[in-house]
């Protein structure tokens, strides 16, 4: 189980998923791109995006564009609840952060997600929860393996 962090998420989620050079991975709403970044600095073997919107997938296209150019990061823009056969995987690591919530259906599609989990892959799930509300420090984090 990872220490205890107190980075904000966007630091968090690569050290949660333990990426390695070989390793394919998957973050479902990856919004501007910042972990797709962090997760190629990482090490990460290679990076796929999905996201519903196209104003998300240009920002992180511009965030990311040398690793795209370098083929090491692939951005779909699609919802959760329709992947593209393209993201069937395997992943070795999968991570959604601050989008379960906005998810239809939320334990469906984390039951799908796993049948794209390579064996002994891991998925991770990170909400940022507003801490003048709630005032946990650090926060919340959930890592699932298989």
């Amino acid at each position: 189980m990872p220490a205890p962090v107190t980075a904000r998420p966007a630091g968090l989620r690569p050290r949660l998923l333990n990426v390695n050079p070989t390793d394919q991975v998957l973050e479902i709403g990856y919004g501007p791109g910042v972990a797709i970044s962090a997760l190629v600095r990482a090490g990460a073997g290679h990076v796929y995006g999905v996201d519903h919107s196209a104003v998300m997938r240009r920002q992180a296209a511009k965030r990311n564009r040398d690793a795209i150019r370098a083929d090491r990061v692939t951005l779909v823009e699609a919802p959760v609840d329709q992947l593209p056969a393209t993201l069937d995987g395997p992943f070795d690591a999968i991570l959604a952060v601050d989008s379960l919530g906005l998810w239809p259906d939320a334990a469906e599609q984390l039951a799908a997600l796993r049948t794209r989990l390579a064996s002994g892959g891991r998925i991770a799930i990170v909400s940022q929860l507003r801490t003048e509300i709630l005032p946990l420090n650090p926060p919340v984090v959930c890592v699932l393996g298989s």
